[in-house]
């Protein structure tokens, strides 16, 4: 891809930005603002052609007019093809993340269901990423739960193994799932490698929509199996049927027309909000769908979009050989051809305009506005609750993103501290981090909200990332460690409080209560108000994650610790066991002749050590 860069720069007054230069070829542009920032990246086949579109403000609306408002300055790429430019696009939008381009939020991953069918025994997993690998991939699911849940449908059906390949090598007998029922045991030799591939097939044939053509083979040999009188075999075909109507229920609504994969898409737009709808077919039934919200849409739809199905497509699991559209895009075909590269199979996109497939468009357009009303009244009530936060705790600005903080310890034991992000009302998980104590010894919980504040506020000041209130769990001791750390680092500025828990001590209650600077007493809100419902939230997913990884690091500290009560087991050699086997986890389900295969681990202290986590399950 050979690849040339101009810039087309405003004159010092109010006239229009000269494109005379701009060439006629495929490319890129990047309109910037005033200060350098990048506002939108978008494409083209004739860069000239587009951008005279925009700098002539040739399109009437005033979304568009008001983007060319900001636009101060616009760069543009070259290529030598359209397909170059829209890869270019897709590239330039993650690395700049323009603020009026559609982009899937923190380059959203999908939930698959895996299953690799060239190992010996394979078995059903969930993942977020799909490896270049020889596995097939199911879904997109639209969360963990979803996928799960289909799983344990399916091991009802067909009990594929559920242990890991490492436990497969090592069992010497079958686990308890077997006992249950829920797995035939192939570890141990209790079934033959074609009736587990029979097995495999079936949970194919479900999860890729042919589930009718399973009823038919499990209807037959039922049937057979009772005109051979055995009636036990048949008896547990009978209920495997049962189980099977139950795991494709979800796929009933099938839709007529050529048996195959189809993704559906449609819109709703209202002013400068937009919502996307994706609707999952499979062989003709319906197996799920996902939306997708953006705001500040300033430029035309049609332009959006195919950036949008490249991003989409990008990080998907499976890219099915049709997928209907509700408007036709300028580079369809050029979508089409880079889709295929990506499937290695003909992809061909459509705008139906009659028939049962237009009613599909139709389907995904009305979920779509469904989503909109939805997400407008769930942003409405997040933005009242955090207009009656600024009302209450006086803050300058509306708490658009708060930073929540809480130290987690017992008697000064592996002390940690968590740090929670909410945005709109929203948790934010990927702004969520985890502190180590590392410079207060014993219990000191100021000391280490002092320690955390300055490491976590020292670097946002140095990366220009501060939120609009710091939240501390905690009372007035704990506001005024927060006010004076943030003096230190010249924030004295950046609003913060501390919220306290309601308790009830000696017959009194003590309700939920804030602490602000210069302020003696407390805030006390409505206790049923949208205030105390908003931050008590808040407060509550800060102390649920770092008791949680409090938790995990006693509880990974007490077994290492208690490991080296083994005689015979001392620094070295525990460092050596958790550096081979990884984790304390795989070193559980290690055998004897593996410990024993370390150097300077002899059989008798080998087997010391397998029995004593044998002995000490709940340990992790």
């Amino acid at each position: 891809m050979s690849k040339k860069q101009n810039q087309i720069q405003v004159p010092p007054s109010d006239a229009k930005l000269d494109i005379s230069e701009a060439p006629t070829l495929p490319g890129c542009y990047l309109m910037r603002d005033a200060e350098g920032n990048i506002l939108y990246v978008g494409k083209a086949k004739n860069l000239r052609a587009r951008l005279r579109n925009y700098i002539n403000m040739s399109d009437s609306r005033y979304s568009v007019k008001f983007l060319m408002l900001r636009v101060a300055a616009v760069e543009y790429l070259t290529v030598d093809t359209e397909k170059e430019a829209l890869l270019l696009e897709n590239s330039l939008i993650k690395a700049h993340k323009p603020r009026y381009n559609v982009r899937l939020r923190d380059d959203k991953t999908f939930i698959s269901i895996r299953l690799n069918s060239s190992e010996r025994f394979p078995r059903l997993t969930v993942v977020r990423r799909c490896k270049p690998d020889k596995a097939r991939y199911f879904g997109p699911y639209h969360d963990t739960r979803a996928a799960r849940k289909t799983i344990n449908q399916l091991q009802r059906l067909v009990p594929l193994r559920i242990c890991s390949d490492h436990v497969l090598a090592n069992r010497k007998r079958p686990c308890i799932y077997y006992q249950m029922k829920q797995c035939h045991a192939p570890c141990t030799g209790l079934i033959t490698p074609d009736a587990y591939t029979d097995m495999v097939n079936q949970a194919l044939m479900v999860l890729e929509g042919r589930s009718n053509e399973l009823e038919k083979r499990l209807r037959a040999r039922m049937t057979a199996l009772s005109e051979a009188l055995r009636f036990e075999e048949a008896a547990l075909i009978r209920d495997r049927l049962a189980d099977l109507r139950v795991t494709v229920e979800p796929q009933r609504a099938v839709v007529p027309g050529p048996a195959g994969g189809r993704d559906v898409f449609g819109y709703y737009a209202e002013g400068q909000f937009l919502q996307i709808q994706s609707l999952y077919y499979r062989n003709n039934a319906m197996v799920g769908g996902d939306t997708f919200g953006f705001d500040r849409v300033e430029v035309p739809l049609k332009e959006l979009f195919g950036s949008f199905l490249l991003q989409y497509y990008d990080s998907a699991p499976y890219i099915p050989g049709e997928i209907l559209l509700p408007a036709a895009l300028e580079e369809m075909a050029v979508l089409e051809e880079v889709l295929t590269e990506k499937r290695g199979a003909p992809v061909r996109l459509r705008v139906p305009r009659r028939g049962p497939q237009a009613h599909l468009i139709r389907l995904a357009e009305s979920n779509a506005q469904r989503a909109f009303i939805e997400r407008k009244g769930h942003e409405k009530a997040a933005r009242e609750a955090l207009e009656a936060v600024q009302t209450t705790l006086h803050l300058p600005r509306l708490p658009e993103r708060v930073e929540c903080f809480d130290v987690s310890t017992i008697q000064g034991d592996s002390t940690v501290a968590a740090m929670v992000v909410f945005e709109q009302g929203i948790p934010a998980k990927n702004r969520y981090r985890r502190y180590t104590i590392k410079q207060t010894t014993g219990q000191d919980d100021f000391a280490a909200m002092r320690e955390t504040l300055l490491r976590r506020y020292g670097r946002a000041l140095r990366e220009n990332d501060l939120p609009d209130l710091v939240l501390i769990d905690g009372g007035k001791g704990h506001l005024n460690v927060a006010s004076a750390v943030l003096k230190t680092l010249g924030l004295e500025s950046l609003p913060h409080a501390a919220i306290a828990k309601a308790r009830s001590e000696n017959g009194q209650t003590s309700y939920e209560r804030f602490f602000i600077p210069r302020r003696s007493n407390p805030i006390v809100p409505p206790q049923n108000g949208p205030v105390v419902h908003l931050l008590s939230a808040v407060r509550d997913e800060t102390h649920r994650f770092a008791i949680t990884f409090h938790r995990k690091k006693r509880s990974k500290a007490r077994l290492t610790s208690t490991l080296l009560d083994i005689p015979g087991v001392g620094k070295t050699r525990l460092k050596r066991l958790l550096t081979t086997f990884g984790s304390v986890a795989r070193l559980r389900e290690a055998s004897v002749e593996q410990v024993a295969a370390l150097p300077s681990i002899n059989d008798t202290l080998a087997r010391q050590i397998v029995e004593f986590l044998k002995q000490n399950p709940a340990r992790q």
